[in-house]
């Protein structure tokens, strides 16, 4: 047998599985003598005679269909009145006998296990012509496997149901010739039906819900042979190292989420879960339930149907090219329906079984999306069905990190809480690390997988071997993955290794992230080196990071800043731990010489204020330096108070724009009589005045008048400029008198 086509093999294997039960079942019974009432009519007969045909009709309100998640009434789809089951009263015993055989012998068609029970739903008027167009029916209520029709007894001609299930069709005659008798019809809710028009007389239908409220996983203990035969598909399969990861088999029953379990899979599919779960548990493969979903979007057209609608129908366009496709799947179910945390798990076309078994399938949900400017039109739809989805124990770790990083650690974390499966979480461990994306050189990038970081990080600590654990932190911490954020599950790794070791990765980590991330790296750095002597080398090669800050993003520059700041206090505190004032030294002295980087209001004073006389000799070394130069730099700029402006004249330094209107300002602006202009202009011309008086700061204030037309600027000289230097001026002083206090002691 070949190995590499399990794909193809366990489909024919299946195949031959038998099963009990059809797609569908029908029946007919003797009706008793019994009570029916219909509000609104009182007394029903049976048969129903034509009067009362006419007047449940007339009492009926139009039946919707369903499409997609909206109800509708369209009588070109579907022409039929309905009743709903709180009007209709069937309070008699001996219909409730006859009902139990009806539910019975339909359950036995269908091959349905454990209990099952009819809930109706309405009653259904099909007058002369009444059809409905093909479609599948919903699951209306928790439980419910299929639907169940009983057609009373009444004069009519037509109305067949044909019901269609993968590439197989039945037309079931139901109009009765004997009308002391009741035909009834049940087939699976995923089943396609129509209702043929009827050509003559009333077709009045009951129309129940079958609910199974339980069942019992599938199992096949007449299917020996070909438990055998798939066993022995299965073991080939997990020896070969190039064949699939896993298998997927979409069954050929639908289900929604809701009623999805390997208790109540319908005929063909228990039968075959039972063969697949028997044979995967000696061939030491393992099996589970799944909804797969395909989600597809690309370019489409528009196509004339003919008729004018506000609703775009799915049938109106046509794909051109889809450009997106993923496959995944997702809401795992065990054998004994206990649900599974496996995340969302992408599957390729090559794992399908058969090949191409999901190529034709009708969608769940289709949009389209007409071209609009310079965009074509495009769609998206998706598709949602259940399948078998099964893989050897020793492809688990593969099946599981095909999950995602998410799914990965959360498994590594159930190995880890479970001491017999040691081996397991240290396989699980090394995997996820092989896998995990490496920081690309030129950074920057945002990073979907940083908050999984600090948990994995927390995960590979407690694994014995502290193998993977180094290659992450190696290969992805010290490469540039970090982000602050794992400062706690960082600080847990590091203490997994000896002082040597530490200290190399560490030193590693600081020339990588401390240009981009100085005040994570630097409180990083102070909460090792607290606690670890030797470690503190680090601290130089800390120091020797302060010139090559990355300067920041002028939109996040005020956080940054901030940061540096308590960067540098930080470092202050890690060099009462070193003990070295020459390299406090030179840190300040790296500090002051690149005021661009490291800027005196903004990063140093803060810092200085932060960590003045709050540390030893060797801070004082660091901090005496730094609180100097702001010391120097802040007289230097009190040394002469501002004083109020003499006259009416302003600066027109940045007012650079030469057009007509500018040229105006400008003369008003260094006019050392005027204090007030107006310009009366249209919108944009006054629009482009602000702008400019904006951009330069210039010391006026701006208000447009809605009179007359065009409106008028009006603008007005004011102090802002001399404000705002005396504002600079008393907080300068009050922060000299701060330093000079913290420097005396």
């Amino acid at each position: 047998m070949a190995t590499d086509d399990i794909t193809s093999t366990l489909p024919r294997l299946l195949s031959t599985v038998k099963h009990p039960g059809e797609f569908f079942a029908t029946g007919a019974v003797d009706l008793p003598v019994i009570r029916a009432h219909v509000d609104g009519l009182g007394g029903l007969g049976l048969p129903i005679p034509l009067a009362q045909a006419k007047a449940l009709a007339r009492l009926a309100t139009p039946a919707p269909y369903g499409r997609g998640p909206d109800t509708l009434v369209d009588p070109t789809v579907r022409r039929c009145g309905q009743i709903p089951a709180s009007a209709v009263h069937l309070d008699d015993s001996r219909w409730r006998a006859t009902l139990d055989r009806i539910v019975a012998d339909a359950a036995a068609g269908l091959g349905a296990d454990g209990k099952v029970e009819a809930e109706l739903y309405k009653l259904l008027v099909y007058e002369p012509g009444g059809f409905f167009l093909e479609h599948r029916d919903t699951e209306k209520v928790g439980g419910m496997f299929a639907t169940l029709i009983v057609v009373l007894p009444s004069e009519h001609e037509g109305g067949e149901l044909v019901v269609a299930h993968q590439d197989r069709e039945t037309i079931l005659d139901l109009a009765l010739r004997d009308l002391g008798r009741a035909r009834w019809a049940a087939f699976y809710t995923d089943c396609r039906h129509e209702l043929r028009p009827v050509r003559s007389g009333f077709r009045v239908a009951l129309v129940y819900n079958l609910v199974r409220r339980a069942g019992r996983p599938p199992h096949a203990p007449d299917h020996r042979q070909e438990v055998d035969a798939v066993a022995g598909a299965l073991r080939a399969w997990g020896f070969e190292p190039d064949g699939p990861v896993k298998v997927v088999l979409p069954l050929a029953h639908r289900y929604t989420p809701a009623e999805l379990a390997f208790r109540t899979l319908k005929n063909e599919d228990a039968a075959v879960a039972g063969v697949l779960i028997a044979a995967a548990e000696r061939a030491d493969c393992i099996v589970r339930l799944a909804m797969v979903s395909i989600a597809e979007s690309g370019s489409a057209a528009a196509v004339w149907s003919g008729r004018w609608s506000r609703e775009r129908e799915a049938e109106d366009f046509e794909v051109i090219e889809v450009h997106d496709r993923v496959q995944a799947a997702d809401g795992w179910l065990r054998p004994d329906d206990t649900s599974e945390a496996r995340g969302s798990i992408i599957f390729h076309d090559d794992e399908i079984a058969p090949p191409g078994a999901l190529e034709d399938e009708e969608p769940d949900e289709e949009h389209f999306r007409e071209a609009t400017g310079n965009e074509g039109g495009s769609f998206e739809r998706t598709y949602r069905r259940a399948a078998l989805v099964l893989w050897p124990a020793a492809r688990e770790l593969d099946v599981i990190h095909q999950g995602g990083p998410e799914a990965s650690i959360a498994a590594l974390e159930r190995f880890l809480a479970d001491p017999t499966r040691a081996d397991r979480a240290a396989e699980m461990a090394a995997l996820v690390v092989e896998r995990w994306p490496r920081p690309r050189p030129e950074g920057g990038a945002w990073d979907p997988l940083a908050k999984l970081r600090g948990p994995l990080l927390a995960a590979l600590a407690r694994v014995p071997d502290p193998a993977p654990l180094w290659r992450f932190l190696r290969e992805v911490m010290a490469a540039g993955g970090f982000d602050g954020s794992e400062h706690v599950a960082l600080l847990g790794g590091l203490a997994r290794f000896d002082d040597t070791a530490a200290l190399d990765l560490l030193c590693s980590f600081i020339e990588t992230n401390a240009p981009s991330l100085f005040a994570a790296v630097a409180r990083l750095v102070r909460a090792v080196v607290l606690d670890r002597p030797g470690i503190r080398p680090a601290v130089a090669t800390l120091v020797e990071a302060l010139p090559r800050l990355r300067p920041a993003a002028s939109w996040k520059l005020r956080d940054a800043r901030a940061a540096q700041a308590e960067g540098l206090t930080d470092l202050a505190n890690t060099f009462d731990a070193t003990g070295d004032p020459a390299l406090a030294s030179r840190a300040a002295a790296l500090i002051l010489g690149d005021e661009g980087l490291w800027p005196l209001d903004d990063v140093v004073v803060p810092a200085v204020l932060a960590i003045w006389g709050s540390a030893g000799a060797p801070a004082d070394a660091f901090a005496g330096p730094l609180l100097e130069a702001c010391l120097r730099h802040l007289r230097a700029r009190t040394a002469e108070a501002p004083t109020p402006p003499a006259d009416a004249k302003r600066s027109t330094e940045r007012l650079t724009c030469a057009c007509r209107d500018c040229t105006v300002l400008s003369t008003f602006v260094a006019d050392p009589q005027a204090r007030t202009w107006t310009l009366r202009a249209i919108a944009a011309n006054r629009a482009h005045i602000e702008s400019v008086i904006r951009a330069a700061g210039t010391d006026l204030d701006l208000v447009t008048v809605q009179k007359g037309s065009p409106h008028s600027l009006v603008c007005t000289k004011n102090q802002s400029t001399y404000e705002r230097r005396a504002r600079q001026h008393r907080a300068d002083l009050d922060t000299i008198a701060r330093l000079e206090h913290a420097r005396a002691g």
